[in-house]
């Protein structure tokens, strides 16, 4: 009888065991290690990025707010972002030392102090201000490793056309977030589409973007990552978020 007792309870041990462990699909960790290990060798890169996020509405739910990026970034320490949404029209740049915040509605910018690289960068003006930057989860060398480790799941679905781009497309998901990747099957293997579908909030709000126009190895000039305040702009101070305990 312990014996019975004591080989059901491996079983069920087993079973629960197998059930923990993340399903992660081969092909779809090659194709984003791909992705990744291309995107981390180039000098330079610049591209635009048309995104779509559901925005909680009182009378309405959910509603579409839309908005258009166009990005630059050189070498390891330099960057520079033209962002225009329905919150107003916005540039970042960032050379190495220091992220500039221009508001052109306001005429007025912000600096802040970075640490000397871009991501570390972004990392840094993300905890303290709560700014996020387009598009830049994908230049993390630990992004394949990063989605691992937050999934569940994760799966190639074969190709689709995307833009008129043949595409691997990949889905990952989690208790918290379904996120489905659209990456090119041309060239350099670059994404071409993101959406990220929130299950935890009312609604199931989703974020959707789209990159165009990747150019590879662009001249970039340096001066164009160093900010000169257009006539009559007031330079003022962003407080850092509240941090909740």
């Amino acid at each position: 009888m312990k014996k019975i007792l004591t080989w059901l309870l491996f079983i069920i041990l087993s079973i629960n065991n197998y059930a923990a462990t993340p399903k992660i699909d081969s092909v779809a960790i090659k194709i984003l290690d791909h992705m990744t290990y291309m995107i981390g060798s180039l000098n330079s890169v610049s591209y635009d990025l048309s995104s779509s996020n559901d925005v909680p509405d009182a009378d309405f739910g959910l509603i579409k707010s839309s908005g258009i990026s166009n990005v630059y970034m050189l070498g390891p320490d330099k960057m520079l972002i033209n962002s225009k949404n329905e919150k107003g029209h916005r540039e970042f740049w960032y050379n190495g030392k220091q992220m500039v915040y221009l508001s052109h509605d306001e005429n007025n910018y912000a600096i802040i102090d970075a640490p000397s690289n871009i991501l570390a960068a972004i990392d840094t003006i993300n905890k303290q201000y709560g700014i996020r930057f387009p598009g830049a989860d994908f230049f993390y060398p630990s992004f394949t490793d990063d989605l691992i480790e937050y999934s569940d799941q994760i799966k190639y679905l074969g190709e689709k056309s995307v833009n008129g781009k043949e595409c691997s497309h990949i889905i990952a998901i989690s208790k918290k977030l379904n996120i489905q990747i659209w990456i090119s099957n041309e060239g350099l293997n670059l994404p071409v589409k993101l959406v990220i579908i929130n299950k935890e909030k009312e609604g199931n709000p989703q974020y959707e973007a789209s990159f165009s126009n990747w150019k590879i190895n662009p001249d970039l000039p340096w001066a164009m990552f160093e900010f000169l305040p257009p006539p009559g702009a007031v330079e003022v101070k962003i407080i850092p978020k509240k941090v909740i305990k």
